[in-house]
C-alpha cells in the first residue's frame, strides 16, 4: 500500500518549530517522506505572518506544540480565522493525551487535522498523515476552504448538474480479511474547484437546509450501485451516511423502504450510519423514525460512537445493530493506552448489547493486530484501502484478495 515519493511533491507544507535543530531533522524527515515544497518558521508569530502573505500558499502546517512567544494552541487558534485555512499535522514530545486535546480543540475551530506525530517524527508517520491528505487533494489556491465557502447556491447548482459522485471505502472481517461491504462516501467534482472536501460541503448543506436534497441523492446513486453489484454476481451490503437533521422526516422511512424496493434489493443490505452527536433533535419525530427504519428491516449504525457526549442514552433508546468506533481511538491505539482502554471498553458494551463492532482509521499492521486481539468485527481504514471510485473496486479487490497472507490474519 506504500506510495511513490513523486505522489507528494505537488504538496506545499510548513515547517514551524522554535528550535533550529529540530526544523533541521524535520526538513530531511519530510523530503524522505516525498515532499519537495517545505518552507520554515521559527515561531507562530512567523507561520501567521507567512501564511497571511497570499504569495505563499501553503496545503498543509507541520506545527510543534511546546514553543515559547505563542503556543501550538494558540497559533491553531489564530489559524482558524484565516480566509484560507491550510491542514495541520501537530507535532510533540508531549504525552499522547495531550496532543489528543490539543487536535479535538483544533477540530472543534473547524481546522481540517490530519494527525498527529509524537517526537520524533518519522517518515513513516509522516507518510501515514499525508496519505489522509491526498484523499480529498490540495484546494484550489492551496490550503483548505472552509465550510463557509460553500453557498447554497453552489450547492443547488451542483445537485441541479450532477456533480455529487461516490467513492467507496471497503469494510474487512478482522477474523479472515473477508469483504464484508462498502460505506458510501459523498464527493463533489466541481467543474473549476476540483473535489470539494466533504467536510466543507455536508457542513453547508446542514447549514442551508439542503442536506435532504443531497442525502436522497447519495441515497439513490448507492441503491443503483449495490443493485448493479448485485446483478453482476457480488452480493454486498452498503453503508449509507444519513445526517441527523433527516431524522425529523416521518415520511422517510416510506420512501427508503420503496427505493430499495425498486432496486430490486433487501433492506438488510443497506446500514444507515448516524452520527451519535446528532441525534434527537426532535426527540419524538426521531425515536419514531429510527424505529420505522429498524422495522422495516434496515441495519442501524450509531457512527463516530466516543466523540459525543450522550452515548450510551442513545445505545439505550435506538435499536442500533452496529456500533463504529471513531478513528481517534483506533489510530495508533497500541501505542495509546487511554485510545485502547476506550476501545476496549466499546467492544464490551457492544458485545453485551449484541452489536457487531467497527474500527474506523486503521492505518497499519500494528492497528489491524492490536482490533483483532481487542475482539473487533470489521474494520476499514487505509490500511485496507482508501475510498475509491467504482471503477477502482474490482482492481482492489484481486490485489486484498492477493494480500491474504497468514501475517495479516
Amino acid at each position: 500500500m506504500g506510495k511513490n515519493k513523486d505522489t507528494y511533491r505537488q504538496i506545499r507544507a510548513l515547517l514551524v518549530d522554535d528550535k533550529a535543530f529540530a526544523r533541521n531533522v524535520g526538513q530531511r524527515i519530510l523530503k524522505s517522506a516525498g515532499l519537495t515544497a517545505i518552507q520554515e518558521a521559527s515561531s507562530g508569530q512567523e507561520a501567521l505572518d507567512l501564511l497571511r502573505n497570499p504569495d505563499h500558499s501553503i496545503d498543509i502546517v507541520f506545527c510543534d506544540l511546546m514553543m515559547p512567544d505563542m503556543d501550538g494552541v494558540q497559533f491553531v487558534r489564530h489559524v482558524s480565522t484565516l480566509p484560507v485555512i491550510p491542514a495541520f499535522v501537530l507535532v510533540s514530545g508531549v504525552d499522547i493525551a495531550l496532543l489528543n486535546t490539543v487536535e479535538n480543540t483544533a477540530k472543534a475551530r473547524n481546522l481540517r487535522i490530519l494527525g498527529t506525530i509524537k517526537k520524533p517524527m518519522t517518515v513513516a508517520a509522516v507518510r501515514r498523515v499525508l496519505g489522509r491528505f491526498d484523499d480529498a487533494g490540495p484546494a484550489a489556491g492551496g490550503g483548505f476552504k472552509p465550510a463557509t465557502r460553500v453557498t447554497a447556491e453552489d450547492l443547488k447548482v451542483a445537485l441541479a448538474k450532477d456533480q455529487f459522485l461516490l467513492h467507496f471505502q471497503p469494510k474487512v472481517s478482522l477474523v479472515d480479511g473477508a469483504l464484508d461491504g462498502f460505506e458510501s462516501l459523498a464527493r463533489w467534482r466541481h467543474p473549476e474547484r476540483g473535489m470539494i472536501p466533504p467536510d466543507a460541503f455536508i457542513a453547508a448543506a446542514e447549514n442551508n437546509e439542503l442536506i435532504g436534497a443531497l442525502t436522497e441523492r447519495t441515497v439513490k446513486l448507492a441503491l443503483r450501485q449495490c443493485a448493479a453489484w448485485a446483478a453482476a454476481g457480488l452480493s454486498m451490503k452498503v453503508s449509507i451516511n444519513l445526517s441527523a437533521y433527516m431524522l425529523v422526516d416521518v415520511d422517510l422511512p416510506d420512501r427508503l423502504a420503496r427505493d430499495v424496493a425498486e432496486s430490486g434489493l433487501d433492506s438488510r443490505q443497506v446500514i444507515l450510519e448516524i452520527t451519535e452527536s446528532g441525534l434527537f433533535q426532535d426527540a419524538a419525530n426521531t425515536l419514531e423514525i429510527l424505529a420505522r427504519l429498524h422495522m422495516k428491516g434496515f441495519p442501524l449504525s450509531i457512527d463516530d460512537f466516543g466523540t459525543g457526549y450522550s452515548s450510551m442514552e442513545q445505545l439505550s433508546r435506538v435499536p442500533f445493530a452496529e456500533m463504529k468506533v471513531d478513528g481517534a481511538f483506533v489510530r495508533g491505539v497500541a501505542e495509546n493506552s487511554r485510545a485502547r482502554a476506550i476501545l476496549e471498553s466499546s467492544v464490551e458494551l457492544a458485545r453485551r448489547l449484541g452489536l457487531t463492532v467497527v474500527a474506523e482509521g486503521a492505518e497499519t499492521q500494528v492497528d489491524w493486530d492490536t482490533l483483532k486481539k481487542v475482539g473487533v468485527d470489521l474494520v476499514q481504514g487505509y490500511f485496507i484501502a482508501k475510498p475509491m471510485a467504482v471503477d477502482d473496486i474490482q482492481l482492489w479487490i484481486s490485489e486484498w484478495e492477493e494480500r491474504q497472507r497468514p501475517e495479516l490474519m
